[in-house]
């Protein structure tokens, strides 16, 4: 988010543009993330978002530069028959957006997917333009335009302090020394609570421990075939492939909200039992998997807001600051578009290209969530 800013400020020619991160570029949950590309959301809002994001990935080596990012694969979408009816309408408004998606029959779903088990009275649909991204050759590329159009990217440098006078910014402390700003954005991910706090502002954020488990899947003496992207609301879990035939695991229910951790000192190693998990419901799906070797898997951060739905805002009551923070384990995809939105409401007073109100600051404590919390399901 960050970088994907810093890049659009520094584009549209806002001045000297300074970008700090405390280790180093993507050492956050952005190099751990499955990067996954899809538009499956159940908000015109977010659905957008996500499809501005699509477009802006697909030419991101012809836009920003350096190797393709963006890997076509399609999003299989799984789901059990209480669930028709919301599938339905769902696919319907995406359908609406520009989103190619549409319900597969069984025998279609094999034709995506031969290795896919669909048990009597399961939906399936198909999200054909969906896929994912190399996460870190995404920053890396980031990185490079932005500081080829003179934007100043500091590695190694944390920001310890943020100043104010009569509640406006004036600059920010670091482990570097001081910088002299009026505006500051806040894209820190699971930091943003505990720099939000510098400014005198509470962000509803909290760090959590979120686990993914690796698997190499059976080696084919066929052509080789990529796999769709998985969401599958049966088992609870997500699919993608990773290079080398290894594929990244997770879930897609919220459990992660119970398991606060602090960001700079959490148990980056996958449970064991998590693993056993993933792979016993992976293989319900894909029986061939069976034949799979684990590979362990990792944890890593999401920085998860009361309604699963980041805050994109002025923050509160301290001119010159804004945020885009708690994107909840689903934000990669879209940067894009926050890099638009953020760098307008900087540059020109407010958002223009998407209308963001939904996603304030304040609308927690006004009892108006983007919405309702039950409905967390998240691809990470």
């Amino acid at each position: 988010m960050g970088m994907a800013i810093g890049y659009e400020l520094v584009r549209r020619g806002a001045g000297a543009v300074t970008i700090l991160e405390k280790s180093a570029l993507g050492a956050g949950s952005t190099g751990k993330s499955g990067a996954n590309i899809r538009c499956h959301y159940s908000h015109p809002l977010t659905t957008s978002m996500a499809l501005y994001g699509l477009r802006a990935f697909e030419t991101f080596a012809d836009d920003i530069g350096g190797p393709p990012v963006f890997t076509r694969a399609g999003l299989l979408i799984t789901a059990p028959e209480s669930m028709r009816q919301h599938l339905g309408s769902v696919i319907n408004l995406q359908r609406d957006l520009g989103v190619k998606v549409s319900h597969v029959s069984h025998d279609e779903l094999r034709d995506i997917d031969p290795e896919a088990v669909l048990d009597d009275g399961e939906l399936a649909a198909f999200e054909e333009e969906a896929g994912y991204c190399d996460a870190l050759q995404v920053v890396a590329s980031y990185a490079a335009a932005a500081r080829a159009k003179g934007a100043d990217v500091h590695e190694g440098v944390e920001v310890t302090g943020i100043r104010t006078e009569n509640g406006k910014v004036t600059g920010v402390a670091t482990t570097k020394g001081d910088i002299a700003t009026g505006t500051v954005i806040l894209a820190a991910g699971p930091w943003s609570a505990a720099v939000s706090r510098q400014a005198g502002v509470s962000l509803p954020v909290k760090s959590c421990r979120v686990e993914v488990a690796l698997l190499r899947g059976p080696c084919s003496t066929g052509e080789p075939r990529r796999r769709p992207v998985y969401c599958d609301f049966t088992h609870g879990t997500y699919c993608r492939e990773l290079p080398g035939g290894l594929l990244h695991i997770g879930n897609i229910d919220p459990r992660e909200e119970r398991d606060a951790v602090d960001p700079d000192a959490y148990n980056e190693m996958a449970d064991r039992a998590f693993t056993a998990e993933m792979r016993e419901k992976i293989e319900r799906r894909s029986p061939s998997l069976r034949r799979a070797v684990s590979r362990g898997g990792y944890a890593a951060l999401y920085s998860v807001t009361p309604d699963w739905h980041p805050i994109l805002d002025r923050l509160p009551g301290v001119e010159g600051a804004f945020c885009a923070a708690g994107f909840s384990g689903h934000g990669f995809k879209m940067a894009p578009a926050v890099s638009k939105i953020l760098s307008e409401m900087a540059l020109d007073g407010k958002a223009t290209t998407f209308d963001v109100h939904g996603l304030r600051a304040t609308r927690f404590e006004e009892g108006e969530p983007f919405l309702n919390r039950e409905s967390a399901q998240v691809m990470g």
